[in-house]
């Protein structure tokens, strides 16, 4: 059976590794087999453009270093939204309870306030 958790939205520090939020595994979880992260943009225009990385990190679950790309949530000026949800599959091995921090990490400053939130799925 497939578990799905979510972060909180969390406001970024521009190219400061920030922590987004920290999410405990289910009690019968067993290992993790898909992870998720985005950015969000709101009021981009069109001479900005922005990457960055999740990072993930635990004291309990063997998975130092690992780093991702963030997904793009980008709400421009003129109202359009792009985003291409992307749930990148894995197999790592976990115990219930363990606790998985996450933090983002955008290349660049940026004008706008920018938020991230990532997520995983467990069995």
């Amino acid at each position: 059976m497939f578990h799905a958790q979510a972060s909180a939205l969390t406001a970024l520090a521009g190219a400061t590794k920030t922590l987004i939020d920290t999410i405990t595994i289910p009690a019968k979880a067993t290992k993790i087999v898909g992870i998720w992260g985005y950015v969000h943009e709101p009021g981009m225009t069109t001479l900005e453009m922005s990457s960055g990385i999740l990072e993930l990190e635990s004291d309990d679950v063997t998975l130092n270093p690992m780093q991702l790309p963030l997904e793009c949530v980008t709400a421009t000026t003129s109202g359009a939204i792009a985003y291409q949800p992307r749930i990148l599959p894995c197999d790592i091995p976990v115990s219930g309870g363990s606790r998985i921090r996450g933090y983002g990490t955008l290349d660049m400053a940026l004008a706008t306030a920018e938020k991230a939130r990532f997520g995983l799925l467990t069995e």
